[in-house]
């Protein structure tokens, strides 16, 4: 592909996901007072939206090389080799998550010295926020993999930025709804 393709491909989808990362950071920035009555989200949230971020670009890179190998179509998109590389992704979404979460949590603990229930809490927030985010973000990825096909765009195109930004701001919305919820913030 030449330069200019590239650039006439991604170019205005970079524009658009520097714009939604300025939205993730504002997002963060409102974030504060959950950080204050949960300061183990702090330890949290880089972990899950770079889990995110690895695990549904790898899925959006496993099914454009799936395309350009031709084993899926426009015109036989859910087959099993969708099916088993969504379901891989959504199997990491959750084992990650209990792991970031696990992790936050031992330390947290060991660095506020918090209690169990807190620990808990953190764990459940990652799982609970992680599981969600990596269903909404794999449907999207398969959006994403099915619109550039439509489009005549080549994946790898497209696919990194826009799952980076959009992971990055659902990721951040589930942690944080899900905090509300489980944390009483």
């Amino acid at each position: 592909m030449k330069i200019g393709a590239v650039l006439r491909q991604s170019l205005p989808l970079l524009l658009l996901c520097g714009i939604g990362e300025v939205f993730a950071g504002m997002l963060f920035g409102h974030s504060g007072k959950s950080l204050e009555i949960l300061p183990g989200l702090i330890i949290l949230v880089p972990a899950l939206i770079g889990l995110r971020g690895n695990i549904n670009t790898t899925l959006g890179s496993r099914l454009g090389s799936a395309a350009h190998m031709g084993l899926i179509s426009h015109k036989n998109f859910w087959n099993d080799e969708m099916k088993e590389n969504v379901k891989a992704s959504l199997f990491l979404s959750v084992v990650m998550a209990f792991i970031a979460g696990l992790l936050a949590a031992i330390t947290t603990f060991i660095m506020r010295s918090s209690s169990f229930n807190v620990v808990m809490k953190i764990v459940t927030i990652a799982v609970v926020a992680g599981s969600i985010a990596g269903i909404i973000l794999a449907f999207i990825t398969i959006g994403i993999i099915m619109y550039a096909f439509k489009r005549g765009l080549d994946p790898d195109n497209v696919t990194g930025p826009s799952l980076s930004t959009f992971g990055d701001l659902i990721t951040l919305g589930c942690i944080f709804g899900i905090a509300f919820i489980v944390g009483g913030i």
